[in-house]
């Protein structure tokens, strides 16, 4: 899955060995140019792989996506793969193909054009009871389709999963929001359905401080501590800060202003990666 596609996108990706032949999808959080002038030769490249016409490539958006795609797909007209437009609103989920259970999820954002935050949600299943399932008499062999939430049938009798299924555990959370004003919809989204947080945000931070901010128009775009504020009250149990403005040539030295109010946060940079586990609740 691919985030947006700035120009110079395939830079990093080839640097560090990431291929394209298995992308699933490409999401976009809204039509600036800095956010998708790189889909012409990512996918020009990508034609060049083994992608046949049976393996369409999803891209998902706000509008205007469709005309955006339109226009960039004139650098780019004879592709061996089908390109599937989603437009997306705000509010939707879908699967995320190829990777069983995973969950996109979106919202809207308060930028001067429809401009969508997207979640990334990997389930965990409840805790399954392998002493519970013996005393039941369940084969090992339908251990999985339990584990599955399937019922089976032994020896006559139904075994339903919650006779096995410890309760429900929680899974793990990413969220990705850039290009937004402050607005109550952030946090809420970091909370998730289940209003359990998400384990790390990715946030816009285009601005050190208040002073920072345009004063010819109305910014866009948040400070370090609006992002800040949004993990808090979002129960984001990380944070990232991204997409800083040109004339922040050391965000480093604005770290301060987020950790006042959010102390689990980095200041993202190039190649920045994170390994995300479940909680361990002793299973």
């Amino acid at each position: 899955m691919l985030i947006d596609c700035g120009e110079g996108t395939q830079v990093p990706l080839r640097a560090r060995g990431w291929g394209l032949r298995n992308l699933g999808a490409i999401l976009l959080t809204h039509m600036h140019a800095d956010h998708i002038l790189g889909l012409p030769g990512l996918l020009l490249t990508l034609g060049h792989t083994e992608r046949g016409a049976d393996e369409p490539l999803p891209i998902y958006g706000p509008e205007p996506l469709l005309a955006a795609l339109r226009a960039l797909l004139l650098f780019a007209p004879r592709l061996p793969f089908p390109i599937e437009p989603v437009v997306l609103a705000g509010g939707e989920t879908f699967p995320l193909a190829g990777a069983e259970g995973v969950q996109i999820g979106c919202a809207a954002l308060d930028h001067e054009v429809p401009c969508l935050a997207y979640s990334l949600t990997i389930p965990r299943a409840p805790r399954f009871d392998p002493e519970r399932a013996r005393v039941l008499g369940v084969p090992v062999a339908e251990w999985k389709r339990l584990q599955r939430g399937e019922a089976v049938e032994v020896g006559g009798r139904v075994v339903a999963p919650g006779a096995v299924l410890g309760p429900p555990r929680r899974g793990l959370r990413l969220v990705l929001a850039t290009d937004t004003r402050p607005t109550p919809a952030l946090p809420e989204f970091v909370r998730g359905p289940d209003g359990t947080g998400s384990d790390l945000l990715i946030a816009d931070a285009m601005y050190g401080d208040e002073e920072d901010k345009p004063k010819r128009w109305r910014a866009q775009h948040l400070t370090f501590a609006e992002a800040a504020t949004a993990a808090r009250d979002g129960g984001a149990r990380r944070l990232w800060l991204t997409h800083f403005s040109p004339a922040l040539s050391e965000p480093a030295a604005y770290l301060d202003r987020a950790t006042a109010i959010f102390p689990a946060t980095t200041v993202g940079r190039d190649g920045l990666t994170e390994t995300l586990t479940f909680e361990d609740d002793g299973g």
